[in-house]
């Protein structure tokens, strides 16, 4: 066996400040958007979902929705056309922001942007493709959460 006994050598300025400045990227961008995870749901237990809230530089909110495994609407009890989402606000309700389509491998996705902040998403099933208030079959609910 060969013993290689060279002394490491320290960092050049240069390269610290790489690895510094790869850290901060990374902190930044962790610290500016939020992940939330949607607890297991009793209507539909296999499904996952996770929504990201990103706050811009206009103070707008970006709320990307991804959810897997969550069978189609109409194999549900009662059957439903539909699946929609909503937002919760403090200050404006409860808005509907958009219809969520699953495809053949049960995943869906929703992207989005709106001036509200939120502070609670959740999906129903629906009969209308864009119903003015949220049905009683709510299948997904993050439950509350700060932005």
């Amino acid at each position: 066996m060969e013993n290689n006994n060279k002394k490491k050598q320290p960092l050049t300025i240069k390269d610290a400040f790489k690895v510094l400045s790869f850290i901060f990227a990374a902190v930044l961008i962790s610290a500016c958007s939020k992940n939330i995870t949607f607890p297991v749901s009793e209507v539909v237990p296999a499904a996952e979902a996770v929504v990201k809230v990103n706050e811009d530089s206009n103070g707008n909110y970006e709320v990307e929705l991804d959810v897997n495994n969550l069978a189609a609407p109409d194999r549900l009890s009662p059957k439903r056309r539909y699946y929609v989402v909503w937002m919760v606000t403090r200050e404006h309700g409860t808005i509907n922001i958009g219809r969520l389509d699953i495809n053949r491998k049960n995943n869906g996705e929703l992207k989005t942007n709106t001036p509200y902040k939120p502070i609670r998403i959740f999906i129903t099933a629906e009969d209308d493709k864009q119903p003015i208030l949220p049905s009683t079959q709510v299948v997904l609910n993050s439950g509350e959460f700060k932005v």
